[in-house]
């Protein structure tokens, strides 16, 4: 049932052309690229992207590569502090296929290599897909972390879960722009696998505080340059398990995964591209998106300023209640994207105007965030269980509606968010929102605001660039 997965997989990507592609799929994508560039360029506020830089100059290393924002450096480096920027503020896309973190793992390999061959715009944006699609492909085909059972509530929390896994599509990304073989490729997918995280996300959900920085506890700039590294010795001839994700023995069985879904895998595979995306409107968390808009509606309808709130109460999926999301005690920028209370406290003040500086002191040390932090309560929706279970079965994704109750001028306002959640297929964030996006975080790295049009200019006509240098000069400030 698992025989030649690597090999199927490997063969169809290196057989997808750009012509191959639709035309929704290229605007897509270029538009997860602004995205991604951009939440690499408003991550310059956070300690985590200070400390990757750091890193990368006391390591030195031959000026190969660019780093979003920052100067060149070696072609794994770069990667590291790439995927460490992208994903610094939790403020990057999420998907394709499932709700995981793809593109911090996929986008900072194939930007490194794109620059290694000099590709065109056009086989830039071929690789950058398939990475895409096959590392969301894959980390979808794993078991998530809730699966179906027979006795009430009718699901599990399941342990073994790690977005880094979608890494293997910045292996092929990265092979493809390299022009490597199958052979050769296949090398590099086990070589890759074969030094991947541990699922040590099941740790990670119950440290109840301070946040760490290996968010997820997938450390994403590690993963970049694994499959950055891999792919380079894969070129020179080392070689890995050429069959590192088949048989019963593979390594989904590797990493603990109780499943391997072919269909999730291979199902409409060169057909549908680029599905389920959700784009964030906010820099925190995707679960506290729901509460954040009830939050905004109930204020923005009956004309409520934060001053009056008396109680928010947000009842939402009891995911939200696991020890890493009841911090009430804000220190760093990785603490605002998980603290429940927190992240609801300051929507009330900045919800209209999410920007990287929700995570930063000047924000979270608001005496009014803290005076409004001690006002809210969440708790569990009470049909949490039942809709989880119902999703589970029908094979659909969970979207638990969040209640949000606001005491304010002696009434008690209520709202339940049923509609799609902003940034989803079917609420879309549209392309001039996510370009404010783009030039909102932007504004917050050492790009200057000409630069950073320019940058949204290149990436819209990328398909005609001859050489991807012409945007990557444009990252960098030297």
């Amino acid at each position: 049932m698992y025989e030649h997965v690597t090999e199927r997989l490997v063969d169809f990507a290196l057989k997808v052309q750009f012509r191959d592609l639709p035309q929704e799929a290229v605007d897509k994508i270029k538009l997860m690229l602004l995205d991604s560039i951009g939440c690499a360029l408003g991550a310059y506020v956070t300690d985590r992207a200070k400390l990757a830089l750091a890193f990368a100059e006391e390591s030195g290393g031959n000026p190969q590569a660019s780093i979003i924002g920052g100067h060149r450096t070696s072609y794994d480096h770069a990667a590291f502090v790439n995927g460490e920027l992208i994903t610094a503020l939790d403020y990057d896309i999420l998907g394709p296929i499932g709700g995981g973190h793809v593109a911090p793992f996929v986008t900072s390999p194939c930007l490194a290599m794109a620059e290694k061959a000099h590709v065109s715009g056009e086989e830039f944006l071929t690789a950058l897909l398939l990475a895409h699609e096959m590392g969301g492909r894959f980390l979808s085909s794993l078991a998530g972390h809730r699966g179906p059972k027979d006795e009430p509530p009718y699901y599990e929390e399941r342990l073994q879960f790690s977005h880094g896994y979608s890494f293997f599509g910045g292996v092929i990304g990265a092979c493809k722009l390299l022009g490597l073989d199958a052979g050769k490729t296949r090398h590099a997918f086990g070589i890759a696998g074969a030094s991947a995280p541990v699922p040590a996300g099941q740790k990670w959900e119950f440290i109840d505080g301070p946040a760490i920085m290996t968010k997820f506890n997938a450390w994403c700039g590690w993963a970049s340059e694994l499959a950055t590294v891999a792919t380079l010795l894969a070129e020179k001839g080392f070689t890995g398990d050429t069959t590192i994700l088949d048989g019963e023995r593979g390594f989904w069985r590797i990493v603990g995964s109780p499943t391997f879904n072919m269909d999730t895998l291979f199902g409409k595979l060169g057909e549908v591209w680029l599905e389920k995306l959700a784009f964030k409107r906010y820099p925190v968390c995707g679960h506290n998106r729901r509460g954040i808009e009830g939050i905004k509606s109930i204020m923005q309808e009956h004309e409520i300023m934060p001053e009056e709130i008396e109680e928010i109460v947000v009842k939402a999926d009891r995911f939200m209640l696991t020890p890493n999301r009841l911090m009430t005690q804000v220190k760093s920028f990785a603490d605002m994207q998980y603290s429940n209370v927190n992240i609801f406290a300051v929507a009330a003040y900045y919800g209209d105007r999410p920007s990287p500086a929700w995570q930063t002191p000047i924000v979270y040390n608001d005496p009014r965030v803290k005076a409004l932090v001690q006002k809210i309560k969440v708790e569990v929706h009470p049909q949490s269980d039942e809709v989880v279970a119902e999703a589970l079965k029908a094979g659909k994704a969970i979207e638990v509606p969040d209640i949000v109750e606001i005491k304010a001028k002696g009434r008690t306002f209520v709202h339940q968010t049923t509609e799609a959640r902003k940034g989803t297929s079917a609420n879309p964030m549209t392309k001039a929102e996510l370009v404010d996006k783009f030039m909102i975080n932007a504004s917050y790295s050492p790009i200057a605001s000409d630069q950073s049009q320019e940058i949204v200019q290149t990436i819209d006509e990328l398909e005609k660039l001859s050489d991807i240098c012409q945007l990557t000069r444009l990252l960098s400030i030297g």
